[in-house]
């Protein structure tokens, strides 16, 4: 199977289970917004926030694994493929305890660290205990994700992920109506992590990835220090970027309390789903461009990472625009309430923070996919510091606000500038082909300013309903249609409208578009 079917492959399926997940996140809120007070609601986003750092445990080894396995998938004879997997899954399972240990210990410690109100302590300590036996069944049985991804077959993951959300949420809603409260969270999350485990087994012996006899090779002390060596580099861009992008509802508790880390999850819920959907263009691009690396096909490389970073910082305007627009309607409308407290500078932040974010993760990607981390494996854990130090500085006096500037002034001073160093020093591009690259988002957000604001404008004594509607139904076609003229190459707009069908690209001739 070509890269490009594979690629497409995977792609769709993940936006059949991105579909799933946003049609789970929003009707699990809902549930929960209606069965829980807000107190208990801002204590599971807070678990799950831990639960974040505890899967620090890793060490970077899951990221090393799966690149690793693309150097040597297609060395079986030599043992070389099976010895990685042996060492890989053998890691996995020794993290998987020391994961359900430390969190045991997290449970009856954290509670009062982070001002956990009395009355739910005993909540916090179950909930973190059930989370934390979950986390270590993932980390002993993802070597088969590992193999998924690394012979670029996620769409089987993405396949199973998509049923075992609608599951999650059937189990979650029985366990709300039959009293269960929070710990109805525990048990949706534990049906979905068994049933994923089974399908990444599954998948891997129906596509035979697992080596034969001889194949296997063995776990060895040397192919430890090759999968440490460069999982030490990932670890420390996952502690930055873990500080930088969930440690807000932990800061918020110790800081504002749990009902103002409540108000960040849902005011932000949008803004996550969003970001899966666009980092999914390079995410699934990311084995594909890792083979060529390997096989030294630099020249292709360099047109599609191009096309993957224009597209992507394309689709974060246009996404960015109707969020700001839209948002704080939809929140309203969502949760029927229009005084959850929630500004809507708040969602012009988020916009922005989200282009910030997508230029961002393209870039440092693609030097995590080199192995050649270099100084990156310090910017984010400086910028996560600096994000937190900012966060405690500015809090009194702005609250959440405060923390969207903190967050974009971090990104914008160190990690996206590195990025766009490193990827002009790795094709031996100037700055001003680099800059190139952005002049499509850049004239695409010249096209949609000047409409989002008299969209605005004319909307804001509106009903919530009708601002929605009105922001989600007009801006939203004009922001469609300057995405595909403004926003994409010409080159990469003809690609596309290519592999339509003829209706399809009758549209595009009549829009003006192709």
């Amino acid at each position: 199977m070509s890269r490009l079917k594979k690629f497409t492959r995977s792609l769709l399926a993940g936006y059949l289970m991105l579909g799933a997940n946003i049609f789970y996140t929003l009707a699990s809120v809902k549930l929960a917004w209606h069965y829980l007070g807000t107190a208990e609601f801002g204590l599971w986003a807070l678990v799950s926030s831990i639960g974040g750092y505890l899967a620090l445990i890793d060490l970077g080894m899951a990221g090393s694994v799966a690149r690793i396995l693309i150097d040597h998938k297609d060395e079986r004879q030599n043992g070389a493929y099976g010895s990685v997997i042996k060492t890989g899954a053998l890691v996995g399972v020794v993290q998987g305890a020391i994961v359900v240990l430390v969190g045991i210990a997290l449970s009856t410690l954290a509670g009062s660290l982070l001002h956990v109100k009395a009355e739910l302590r005993g909540e916090f300590v179950w909930l973190m205990i059930g989370q934390s036996v979950l986390l270590g069944l993932t980390f002993a049985a993802r070597i088969f994700g590992h193999l998924l991804q690394a012979h670029q077959r996620v769409d089987v993951f993405n396949y199973g992920a998509s049923v075992f959300f609608l599951v999650n949420l059937a189990t979650m809603w029985a366990g709300f109506a039959a009293g269960l409260g929070i710990y109805s969270f525990l048990l949706g999350q534990a049906v979905m992590t068994l049933g994923n485990i089974a399908v990444n087994v599954v998948g891997c012996l129906r596509l035979e990835l697992l080596p034969r006899g001889r194949e296997w090779g063995v776990a060895t002390r040397a192919r430890f220090r090759e999968l440490f060596a460069f999982g030490n580099d990932i670890f420390l861009y996952s502690l930055g970027t873990q500080l930088i992008n969930a440690s807000q509802s932990i800061l918020l508790t110790r800081l504002l309390g749990l009902e103002t880390a409540a108000v960040w999850t849902v005011g932000t819920r949008v803004y996550q789903l969003l970001t899966q959907v666009i980092f999914r263009f390079f995410d699934y691009s990311a084995p594909a461009l890792a083979e060529m690396m390997v096989r030294g096909e630099k020249a292709r490389l360099a047109e599609r990472f191009q096309q993957i970073v224009i597209f992507s910082l394309g689709a974060a305007v246009a996404a960015g625009g109707v969020f700001a627009l839209c948002n704080s309607a939809f929140i309203a409308v969502w949760l029927h309430d229009d005084k959850i407290g929630w500004p809507p500078v708040n969602d012009l932040l988020l916009a922005v923070w989200l282009v910030v974010c997508v230029a961002m993760h393209a870039h440092t990607g693609l030097v995590g996919l080199s192995k050649k981390f270099q100084f990156m494996r310090y910017i984010f854990f400086i910028e996560g510091a600096a994000f937190v130090g900012l966060t405690i500085a500015c809090y009194q006096h702005g609250g959440i606000t405060a923390m969207l500037v903190a967050s974009i002034v971090c990104t914008s001073l160190l990690s996206l500038p590195y990025g766009l160093y490193r990827t002009r020093k790795y094709f031996g591009l100037s700055w001003r082909e680099i800059v190139g690259w952005q002049k499509p988002a850049l004239v695409l957000t010249l096209w949609l300013a000047p409409m989002g604001i008299l969209t605005w404008w004319l909307t804001r004594d509106l009903s919530p309903v009708m601002r929605l509607g009105i922001g989600g139904g007009v801006f939203g076609l004009w922001t469609t249609w300057a995405f595909l003229r403004h926003g994409l190459e010409k080159m990469l707009r003809s690609q596309m409208a290519d592999r339509l069908p003829n209706w399809g690209r009758s549209i595009l001739v009549r829009a003006g578009i192709r």
